[in-house]
């Protein structure tokens, strides 16, 4: 009997820590993982989500070698699709301006940025960084349950996606 409580006791000490390191590392920081490479070629990821998860947050930062916006979400992960256009397209074909010379169209579906009311359910405002990649962060609309951004970048050095948890979020790359 002692022994078997001791082993539960184990297990629940393992499980503890476990749990710790999830929520310090999550996906992002787990050691031995690469991240995936950069390229050009476009990203989507498609996702059946109901409802749609509520778009928090959207902050950029710079890093080492290349420049990240992050995308934070309430509910579970978005379908997205990121891929470089000739201009970005808001709602109705209107052209979304950006500082650059390439431009990356960022959409995640199903999603949301306004609650019922209509109000938005994150800072709407243009980002525009400072750093050596990335111009200018816009968002382009919310329609019909796809949600769009526009991001501006200095070339067409190349992108990468990766979906992070606790909480939710998808970053987007640029080099």
């Amino acid at each position: 009997m002692r022994s078997m409580g001791r082993a539960l006791l184990l297990l629940l000490v393992v499980a503890f820590v476990a749990g710790v390191w999830d929520a310090r590392y999550g996906e992002e920081g787990t050691p031995g993982r690469s991240p995936a490479p950069f390229g050009t070629e476009p990203v989507e990821r498609d996702r059946p989500a109901r409802p749609a998860p509520e778009l928090r947050a959207v902050q950029a930062d710079e890093r080492d070698g290349y420049d990240r916006v992050v995308f934070t979400f309430e509910g579970s992960m978005p379908g997205y699709r990121v891929r470089y256009v000739p201009q970005v397209t808001g709602a109705g074909g209107r052209r979304v301006p950006l500082r650059g010379t390439a431009f990356l169209e960022v959409a995640f579906e199903p999603a949301r940025a306004r609650d019922p009311d209509g109000t938005p359910t994150f800072p709407a405002a243009t980002i525009t960084p400072s750093s050596p990649e990335l111009r200018q962060v816009r968002f382009a609309g919310d329609f019909e349950g796809q949600v769009s951004f526009g991001l501006g970048a200095a070339g067409r050095g190349g992108f990468r996606v990766s979906e992070l948890r606790n909480p939710t979020r998808v970053a987007v790359d640029v080099r």
